[in-house]
């Protein structure tokens, strides 16, 4: 296992302020573009955001400041 293996997380973060698909895709978007962002995945009905990332290239609280910079409010 390398050193970035082990720096893999998962984090459950819940967005409000969706309400369509559009949404989904720019809160994805917004993700997906972020160094250390491995994967992504929104889901519009729970009202949240699965992300696995890089722990030594970002921290949960730059990716809620990606959510929140897209034009959505995110918890942790």
């Amino acid at each position: 296992m390398t050193d970035q293996n082990l720096s893999e997380e998962k984090a459950v973060i819940k967005v409000t302020g969706m309400s369509c698909n559009h949404c989904v895709q720019h809160v994805e978007k917004a993700l997906q573009q972020t160094k250390g962002v491995s994967s992504v995945r929104v889901d519009l009905g729970a009202e949240r955001a699965y992300v696995n990332y890089n722990s030594a290239e970002i921290d949960i609280e730059n990716l809620l400041q990606v959510i929140k910079n897209a034009g959505y409010e995110a918890a942790f």
